[in-house]
């Protein structure tokens, strides 16, 4: 009988409610202001994220609102158009979990990319640990749509007078909006609407990322027919070997070998013949951007090269080298998946399911068997890239139990009250690279061979550093740290034998503030005394023609932008004069 009685009570307090929502959904005027003010939430969090003048701030918001205005006024059905909007509104939700994650800034062309390009496995460890703004998104916008929804069903409808003022005034808006627009493209040269008023910047960016991501896929076609033209006119007694190592989500911060206080590198420190660049940096924190870099002619002032160049595994095989190409990473339809095609050798590690959306997880190591393996069957001359998984998150994962050595570091929720824990899994993925490394050139010295190897993370990682409280990596402006990453050369004693004079130029030019994504193919194609149209010596730090130069960053829309002047934060550039770095911008 008490049960029978909630039921009913709870019953018609549903039943309440409902009529309570009818009610305020045949308020159109009401409605019509609720959808104009929960479209604009983005654009008011952006006044106080963006560093946009005062004009700049008003325009944020007239502008739009003067467009949201004439919009909901189109149709006299309350809640139709909202439901057209509703790809408008998923375009919201994403911009407001990317303010939960980096604090400031729009959807960049580079997080649309990320969606293709990133499987299921990844894309759940991040969703796991951004849930919060999920459920804020979804308390916000899934009411709008079920409201507009229950209005269109009830047929609320706005009066014609109603909707002729509010498309009036809503012109005036966008007028004046425009007016002030050109003001202020005129008084600062580098305001576009496309760049600095939401939403039109990120369906710009979106249109962008969808042109990139054709041009991408047409690359077999745009690349078929290049050839390097890579000749070798010197002949040593023994065979080389040359490695190209590609490290994930690795900062400088967390190596000993670069200051850190932590002993992330106790075999590599003890190894002779290495080579370090203290101020070496990215030309990208996104994967999909930086590692096509590192493995190609292109670079942040040739971007364009991407699309027509074949990769530096294809100007070794015309040198005659034999090429390998082992991957601890998913293939995600990019540049990098491409060459790795082009080696002779490719092989995978990482094993997937569920149609490629699911991998199993791998450590970096397995692909060592592999190597010595090639190196001990093949006795050709060769060349072989890895593509490690380095660093990523989730950190604990990237290393067997027993290189644990930080404790405790099984916090895998991205919270300031797991921070040391985070950063202790961190370093002990830092310790297991450092294993890798010192066992690669442990089979390089063993083979007798003339051996280089150069490591380069694709970029870094933020570790709630500051009180900025910044994790991960991949946002629309970089920060120190996922750009400042630990670049190193090795060479075997045989290949110093052959080569000093490349092995005193690489000591020299240590101290040099470099890119990486812009020094690696010149440099491996100089080591290997390669020959091509495409070689420019004053890029290579084996070189003694090497040229110091201000240093690039990739801008989203894929332009050179001095890396000083991308919009480093006060913190940032604390870090950079701290660490003695060069910051020079002509």
């Amino acid at each position: 009988m008490d049960s029978a009685k909630a039921s009913a009570h709870s019953t018609s307090a549903l039943t309440k409610l409902f009529k309570g929502i009818v009610n305020f959904v045949k308020r159109p005027k009401l409605l019509f202001w609720l959808f104009i003010a929960l479209n604009l939430v983005p654009n008011f969090c952006l006044l106080f994220t963006e560093p946009l003048s005062g004009l700049g701030k008003t325009i944020l918001i007239l502008l739009p609102l003067g467009v949201y205005m004439v919009v909901f006024s189109l149709f006299k059905r309350a809640g139709l158009m909202q439901l057209i909007l509703i790809p408008v509104l998923i375009l919201h939700a994403f911009q407001l979990v990317l303010f939960y994650l980096f604090g400031e800034s729009v959807i960049a062309v580079d997080m649309f990319l990320n969606l293709p390009t990133t499987n299921a496995s990844e894309a759940g460890e991040l969703l796991g640990n951004i849930w919060p703004s999920i459920i804020i998104v979804c308390v916000l916008y899934i009411p709008v749509i079920v409201l507009a929804s229950i209005a269109v069903h009830y047929k609320v409808k706005r009066t014609a007078v109603f909707r002729k003022h509010m498309i009036t005034w809503g012109i005036i808006f966008f007028i004046i909006g425009s007016g002030l627009v050109a003001f202020e493209k005129h008084r600062d040269n580098t305001y576009e609407v496309k760049t600095d008023i939401y939403p039109a910047n990120v369906m710009y960016n979106l249109y962008y990322a969808g042109v990139k991501w054709n041009r991408s896929m047409n690359y077999p076609v745009t690349s078929k027919d290049f050839v390097y033209h890579a000749t070798r006119d010197s002949v040593h007694q023994r065979r080389e070997i040359y490695v190209l190592v590609i490290g994930e989500a690795g900062r400088a911060e967390n190596w000993e070998l670069w200051g850190y206080h932590r002993e992330t590198n106790p075999l590599l420190k003890n190894e002779d013949n290495l080579v370090l660049y203290k101020d070496a940096l990215t030309q990208s924190n996104t994967t999909h951007k930086s590692v096509p870099l590192i493995l190609s002619a292109a670079d942040a002032c040739h971007y364009e090269y991407l699309y027509t160049h074949k990769s530096i595994v294809t100007a070794f095989k015309e040198a005659g080298f034999k090429t390998i190409f082992l991957s601890n990473q998913t293939p995600n339809r990019s540049f990098t998946d491409y060459f790795a095609a082009e080696a002779d050798i490719h092989v995978n590690v990482r094993p997937q399911a569920d149609g490629g959306l699911i991998t199993v997880n791998k450590f970096d190591g397995e692909m060592l068997p592999l190597i010595q393996q090639y190196v001990d069957s093949l006795s050709e001359n060769l060349f072989i890239v890895f593509h490690t998984y380095g660093s990523h998150f989730n950190y604990k994962e990237r290393y067997p139990e027993e290189f644990a050595k930080f404790q405790p570091a099984n916090a895998t929720e991205v919270e300031y009250k797991n921070k040391d824990q985070l950063i202790n899994a961190y370093d002990n993925s830092v310790l297991y690279t450092d294993y890798f490394l010192h066992s690669l050139i442990g089979i390089l010295k063993n083979s007798g061979a003339d051996a280089t190897m150069i490591y380069s993370p694709d970029h870094g990682e933020d570790l709630l550093d500051d009180s900025r409280k910044r994790f991960l990596h991949a946002s629309p402006i970089p920060t120190y740290y996922q750009i400042h990453i630990p670049f190193l050369m090795w060479f075997s004693d045989n290949y110093i034998d052959a080569r000093p004079r490349m092995y005193e130029v690489a000591r020299y030019n240590s101290s040099a503030p470099i890119s990486s994504n812009a020094s690696i193919f010149h440099t491996l194609l100089n080591m290997a005394e390669i020959q091509t149209p495409y070689f420019d010596s004053t890029y290579s730090l084996v070189n003694p023609g090497f040229v110091r130069r201000p240093r690039m960053y990739l801008g989203d829309h894929d332009q050179p932008v001095n890396y000083y002047e991308v919009g480093l934060k006060k913190q940032d550039k604390e870090m950079i004069l701290k660490r003695g770095m060069d910051c020079s911008i002509e």
